[in-house]
């Protein structure tokens, strides 16, 4: 059961701001409840296994997504829960911290809130047949080269293939017991296809005292090519996945706030139905129509930093 968990939190001192970097912060924080809370053992497996992770976190975050000012009315951070039997513990952990501290800035706990949480065979049929998918990438999105590919490198465009293909093996490895539908993987290699993006790149501290990572932020859509030639079942499936995506992010280091993802308002087309014309010809499918004000025949990148 995929969860997302809103911690909210209150300064102890009115204006007081965090440092700008808190994803290291609050990854150690929220590993540290869970050691408190529960398990040391849990805590140091949380930390030290192998990628992926079966949890996700954000830096801290106001209400407008951007690290905390002085004008802000909120200060939180989310962590995704992406297996079942952690779904309670990492609430209660987190409910029964009322003390936290980023920086120098100290914190009492406003609140913990369920925002959202649904079985993974349910998020896999609840989904509806779409046929493009817009995201939102709220904190720096990459995926960095492996071991054995040459140097180390990072690749900040969101790819559909690397995005929907992470998303659908971290899905694989947290619930095999909900298998996607067959036909998802060559659907995301031979049809998806990234349509419009507004992106940016930006620098990221993942750990104190290392290099940052790069990543992008900003806004993208993905359609496919040819949904009449796709599934239902299948066209649902990538639905799944672009649902799963807020709770578990996207890219390397989501652990660590890396990837924070948002569906966007308006994100997603029904795949249509082929109609019939009066001679009993079927009409080629469209691809779903772009916003006002936006060119589906290029993408507009900038980069700052």
């Amino acid at each position: 059961m995929p969860a997302r968990v809103v911690v909210s939190l209150v300064p102890t001192s009115a204006g007081a701001l965090p440092p700008p970097e808190t994803g290291p912060g609050v990854n150690a924080a929220v590993l540290a409840a869970v050691r408190d809370g529960m398990s040391p053992e849990l805590s140091a497996q949380l930390h030290d296994g192998p990628p992926p992770r079966p949890f996700s976190v954000t830096p801290l975050l106001d209400e407008r997504q951007q690290v905390p000012a002085r004008g802000s009315r909120q200060v939180r951070f989310e962590v995704g829960v992406l297996i079942d039997d952690l779904v309670g513990p990492f609430l209660a952990c987190l409910a029964g911290r009322d003390q936290w501290r980023f920086g120098s800035t100290d914190y009492t706990l406003g609140g913990v809130e369920l925002a959202g949480a649904e079985a993974y065979p349910d998020l896999l049929d609840a989904a509806p047949p779409m046929a493009a998918w817009a995201l939102r990438f709220v904190t720096p999105a990459s995926f960095a080269t492996g071991k054995g590919d040459g140097a180390r490198r990072q690749h900040v465009l969101p790819d559909p293939v690397r995005v929907f293909g992470t998303l659908a093996a971290r899905w694989r490895t947290w619930a095999p017991h909900a298998p996607l539908p067959a036909g998802l993987d060559a659907a995301i290699t031979d049809h998806l296809e990234l349509a419009e993006m507004r992106l940016a790149t930006e620098e990221y501290l993942v750990k104190t005292g290392t290099p940052k990572r790069r990543g992008c932020v900003g806004s993208v859509r993905y359609h496919l090519a040819e949904p009449a030639g796709l599934t239902a079942e299948v066209r649902s499936g990538v639905e799944a996945l672009a649902r799963f995506a807020c709770f578990a992010g996207v890219g390397d280091r989501t652990a660590s706030g890396m990837g924070y993802t948002v569906l966007e308002a308006g994100r997603s087309s029904p795949a249509r139905r082929p109609q019939r014309t009066d001679r009993g010809e079927r009409p080629r499918e469209r691809t779903p129509a772009a916003r006002p004000g936006t060119n589906t025949t290029s993408a507009r990148t900038t980069a700052r930093g």
